[in-house]
């Protein structure tokens, strides 16, 4: 099996053949150019799972492919060569968005490794439902007001959230996002940022799940006897986002800690002592008490991070706002797809509101693009969205010729009572912590319990 799709962009022919010889011999399949606007219409064509670029050219240079690249293909990760392996040019091209950079001369060992790692994350930003969220390397210029429209929206949910992100953002304090998967957690690490004081710094980001817990350590604070700087060098002054925090290692836990307590850092391998001014942004879609109770996480550090969280609601509490944010992505999903589609017909909109989207925003994102591909015409109708949505909840209600919306009815009822029980866990059976935690009555919870057949344990 192929290691994956590869687009390799450099004006200098012999680096393409290169760098095309070096990643074929270890499985991508490599496809060269050396004109930049050659490789933009290629990436309309087809599907690569990242691309490599040089950062000097003559008529389109590396940062404006760049930032064409994100522009269209936000979830495609971009690594960058340069002969000029500054930190400045660096943080430069990180803040445009880059997934990572390598220089020149470089190692095969080290151009394999940052490709793989970028295949890796381009693909999990395909995955469907179960889709990890996005990872080092989104676009952190230009796109942050265009994803505060997911965190808009009318339901008291995200009005309550967007009255305590005015008040955390100009703080210095380190922040912990919570939520499902796909609810849009780094989406909100970039509305922090931008609000804060930091917004003309770099936002550095990295997805502690899509690096091995071996390369962790050097992905953060440095590495190759500190020739190349850890991303933690690159935020100074900035933000750092960890996403998926509870994938990092204990060991490393420690230095984060160290960090956050000290504002200094030892350099792996050169044992070198470093100050960062960083302000740290962490998420994770698991509990962290219960991580820290089974010894996962560190306790001292979930009480650092735990000082201002925030939690995302999932799709199913926030339904008032899906007329917006089907405009959100229908926007966005015309520029990728080179389509005109308007908006979506009444029945549509009726069907996803009956929908529960366990997926969430990434969920809907995916059904919308998989409507476009399968539709025509400048409005969406309603015969495609059950043809997208029947097999998967087909799948979890396991009914013979029971009516669509009752399907609806049951899924809903199953995830609302898998919900609460896990809820119920995490508070250690607590009815009004459980209430205040779901964002709803002592006595709403009750009834919802008693309608779901769920025993009160304590």
């Amino acid at each position: 099996m192929e290691n994956g799709n590869v687009l390799v962009l450099d004006d200098e022919r012999n680096i393409v053949t290169v760098l095309k010889a070096i990643l074929e011999k270890r499985g991508f399949s490599v496809e060269g150019h050396t004109e930049p606007r050659e490789a933009l219409d290629s990436l309309r064509r087809n599907k690569f799972d990242a691309a490599v670029t040089d950062l000097y050219m003559p008529d389109i240079d590396g940062m404006a492919f760049l930032e064409e690249t994100k522009r269209l293909y936000p979830g495609l990760p971009v690594v960058m060569i340069t002969a000029f392996g500054t930190v400045d040019s660096a943080v430069d091209a990180i803040k445009k968005g880059a997934f990572d950079y390598v220089t020149k001369p470089f190692e095969q060992s080290e151009i394999v490794s940052v490709v793989q790692k970028a295949v890796n994350t381009g693909r999990l930003k395909r995955l469907s439902v179960d889709r990890t969220e996005d990872t080092i390397g989104s676009a952190a210029s230009g796109e942050g007001m265009a994803f505060s429209a997911l965190l808009g929206g009318k339901s008291a949910a995200m009005r309550t959230l967007q009255e305590t992100i005015r008040k955390v953002a100009p703080l210095p304090s380190p922040v912990l996002l919570l939520g499902e998967s796909g609810t849009g957690k780094e989406y909100l690490a970039e509305e922090i940022h931008q609000l804060s004081s930091r917004s003309f710094q770099p936002l550095i980001k990295v997805n502690c799940a899509a690096v091995s817990s071996m390369n962790l350590e050097t992905e953060l604070f440095g590495g190759q006897a500190g020739q190349k700087p850890g991303r933690v060098e690159l935020a100074h002054k900035g933000t750092l986002f960890l996403d998926e925090i509870s994938e990092m290692p204990v060991e490393v836990q420690l230095k984060l800690l160290d960090l956050l307590e000290t504002g200094s850092y030892e350099q792996p391998l050169t044992g070198e002592r470093r100050r960062a001014d960083v302000r740290l942004i962490a998420a994770t879609r698991n509990a962290l008490n219960r991580e820290v109770k089974e010894g996962r996480s560190r306790e001292d550090l979930y009480y650092k991070l735990n000082v201002t969280p925030l939690t995302l609601p999932p799709l199913r509490e926030r339904r008032e706002d899906l007329p917006e944010l089907v405009n959100f992505f229908l926007e966005r999903l015309n520029k990728k797809l080179g389509r005109y589609v308007t908006g979506v017909s009444p029945g549509v909109m009726e069907v996803f509101r009956n929908v529960s989207w366990p997926g969430n925003l990434r969920q809907l994102e995916y059904v919308l693009e998989r409507m476009m591909a399968l539709s025509e015409g400048n409005e969406l109708k309603e015969s495609a969205v059950l043809n997208e949505l029947r097999s998967e909840i087909d799948q979890s209600a396991g009914t013979e010729g029971a009516s669509f919306r009752e399907i609806v009815r049951r899924q809903t009822q199953n995830l609302e009572k898998d919900l609460i029980e896990k809820a119920l866990d995490e508070m250690e059976g607590n009815i009004t912590r459980t209430a205040e935690h779901l964002g709803i009555s002592r006595k709403g919870l009750q009834l919802k319990m008693k309608e779901l057949g769920i025993r009160q344990t304590s």
